[in-house]
């Protein structure tokens, strides 16, 4: 059974460096997923151009990742595969269920795979490792600093999931009160929460002190932190717009209007760019981090949705 999750198949797949021709810049890249295409694209935000496309063989590309040597997971979410691209191969590798959420830890993949209510762990090579049952089906997950554990938002529940990467420990649940959605941990080591019904979240401490709530729009989505950990950035899809947080006192402090669905965004190492997934326009919305203002938009394919940024 288990020679059969991890069945992969490779394919060739040349992947170039991330420094612009006879230039000597280092370029920003960024990776998104286009879950209408059936594609990862390899952008540069500041150019606008796109350097590479990989086919994923449909299974819309849902949520990705892009770990620090470069290799890139995506969860293939209307199938039962995750992609992983690295060093010159694609190789599709079969879960059953259906991955929602994927990341890196210690060169291992952890993925949300929904429709299985479980937790899967897989080498960065596409082996299986193994497999952490849950009592209900996982949404998003984010891993903790020191990469021990996996703290998982569960579909229909208030709790979140607590699997320890290291040993095999029975999985603890934390309850919340709330719906969580997204969540992801600051530089701080505070985790932040994003809530279906618009608020978000943050907790501290292993057994997850709620420290503050607040309301931001109607349905709070994605956020991602500038490198400094002063600011946060949240999509709110339902309010159509990127609430702009200030960590220290966990307070709004701009409220950006997003032309179309925004859903992922990722903030680019150096933290003067955002950039955001318009899932419905089938672009990438770059905003200049200083000043809030839209910078370039990047047409990139049909329902970018998950979108990552090298070195974040």
């Amino acid at each position: 059974m288990r020679a059969a999750l991890a069945l992969a198949c490779a394919a060739a797949l040349v992947i170039g460096p991330a420094t612009a021709e006879g230039s000597g810049r280092t370029r920003r890249i960024v990776w998104t997923a286009l879950e209408g295409a059936g594609e990862l694209a390899k952008v540069d935000p500041a150019s606008g151009e796109i350097l590479r496309r990989v086919d994923t063989r449909g299974g819309g590309p849902h949520n990705i990742v892009v770990g620090p040597d470069g290799t890139v997971v995506a969860a293939l979410w209307a199938s039962d595969r995750i992609v992983i691209v690295r060093r010159g191969a694609r190789r599709f590798v079969h879960l059953g269920g259906h991955p929602h959420d994927v990341k890196i830890a210690r060169n291992m993949v952890v993925v949300a795979n929904q429709a299985s209510e479980r937790v899967q762990l897989v080498k960065l090579d596409g082996t299986f490792l193994r497999r952490i049952p849950l009592k209900a089906d996982p949404h998003d997950l984010a891993v903790d600093p020191k990469e021990r554990r996996a703290w998982v938002t569960l579909e229909g529940s208030e709790d979140l999931a607590v699997v320890h990467l290291l040993r095999r420990e029975p999985v603890r649940y934390v309850s919340t009160g709330e719906r969580p959605h997204d969540l992801l941990f600051a530089p701080n080591g505070d985790l932040w929460v994003t809530d279906w019904e618009g608020a978000l979240h943050v907790y501290r401490g292993r057994r997850a002190r709620l420290v503050r709530s607040i309301p931001l729009g109607v349905e709070a989505h994605h956020l991602d932190f500038t490198p400094d950990g002063r600011f946060c950035w949240v999509t709110d899809h339902g309010a159509g717009a990127v609430f702009v947080i200030r960590t220290r006192t966990v307070r709004v402090v701009d409220r950006i209007p997003f032309p179309g669905e925004p859903h992922h965004l990722t903030i680019l190492p150096g933290g003067q760019r955002a950039v955001v997934a318009d899932h419905a326009g089938g672009r990438l919305i770059v905003y200049d981090t200083g000043t809030r203002r839209r910078v370039r938009t990047i047409a990139v394919g049909a329902g970018p949705h998950g979108v990552w940024a090298l070195g974040s």
